[in-house]
């Protein structure tokens, strides 16, 4: 299944609350990522990126509809060549290379219009999946920071990926 990454549309509310409205998406993401998400919650979201300079957060769409978000955060002071990526996607669409193909296409648009030599992701220790992503797209394993994230009730590890640019 291709995938495309796009900006966020203020039409996208409905299909932006729907897509993201999982418990299982929830425990894999930051404590930022709302549970249940509303369609207030999507509205929130977009009014905060649409308009934005430059465009750092993207929906994914999958057969034309949205199946997830996919982003990324440049860094900045000793950091400023780093940019860090995020990214979710609706369940009904796992496992299909959706998420790989969105990242790969992420990828290409922060080095190719950013001064970036290194994109990083930070997954937590419950999504093997996330990393099974990243591998695929030339990411390799930095560290793994032990018992470093609460999630709810959990302790978990954080994964650390990193990719450079080609080249370094």
């Amino acid at each position: 299944m291709k995938a495309q990454i796009r900006p966020w549309k203020n039409e996208d509310a409905k299909a932006l609350a729907y897509a993201a409205n999982s418990d299982k998406i929830g425990a894999t993401l930051r404590d930022g990522f709302p549970f249940p998400y509303t369609k207030e919650d999507a509205e929130q979201w977009l009014s905060f990126n649409i308009g934005k300079e430059p465009v750092t957060n993207f929906a994914i769409l999958a057969t034309g509809q949205i199946v997830g978000g996919i982003g990324f955060l440049l860094k900045d002071n000793i950091y400023r060549k780093n940019a860090e990526i995020g990214y979710w996607l609706a369940e009904p669409f796992w496992n299909r290379g959706i998420a790989t193909e969105a990242v790969r296409l992420l990828i290409n648009h922060i080095f190719s219009g950013f001064d970036i030599d290194r994109i990083y992701a930070e997954v937590f220790s419950n999504n093997p999946a996330s990393m099974k992503v990243l591998e695929k797209n030339g990411f390799q394993l930095d560290a793994i920071h032990r018992k470093s994230i609460i999630k709810g009730n959990h302790i978990l590890d954080a994964y650390h990926w990193a990719k450079l640019r080609e080249g370094l």
